[in-house]
């Protein structure tokens, strides 16, 4: 089944197999897929998905994906990644570019590095997540500007909880 999903101005194309087994084509790039387990989720803020053991072209991986809407929530080993469903639009919103940073698994919130309004670069830490006896660092996928802090020290979250939300550097 293939999904189009955008992220800013850009358009990926998904397809996978249902069930989750075999090939899947992620933007025109083949990748052998097998899922090992899975298990459903809910984000404190109703969104619903799935959390998933999988292998990825060989190697294993932990994914959990959220639907919110029309927006879904993608993180794979900690990495979290938020999408907008259908085409990307033709002319750039005022929030077109703007990163989100969401719990990629329920979990307590260990640190947070960073306050609304700082300025920070792509790869920067952002928050710290405890789970499973684990903690995660969850990173800036952008550079630009701290416009949302949605967690405190010590708060325990779910899957798919919005973070931190980053702005775009103005241009």
């Amino acid at each position: 089944m293939e999904t189009r999903l955008h992220q800013g101005e850009r358009t990926i194309s998904v397809d996978l197999a249902d069930p989750l087994e075999g090939r899947a084509t992620v933007d025109g790039h083949p990748h052998e897929v097998r899922q090992l387990a899975g298990r459903p989720v809910r984000a404190a803020d109703g969104g619903t998905g799935v959390e998933l053991a999988l292998t990825i072209d060989g190697g294993g991986r932990r994914a959990v994906v959220v639907r919110q809407g029309d927006r879904v929530l993608v993180a794979v080993d900690g990495r979290a990644h938020a999408f907008g469903l259908g085409e990307a639009p033709r002319r750039p919103s005022r929030a077109a570019g703007a990163s989100v940073v969401v719990a990629p698994m329920p979990g307590k919130v260990v640190r947070v590095l960073i306050s609304v309004g700082d300025r920070v670069e792509a790869g920067q830490a952002l928050v710290v997540l405890e789970a499973m006896k684990m903690e995660t660092m969850l990173r800036a996928e952008i550079a630009g500007t701290v416009s949302i802090v949605g967690a405190e020290p010590g708060a325990m979250v779910d899957a798919g909880v919005v973070l931190v939300e980053l702005a775009p550097p103005k241009s």
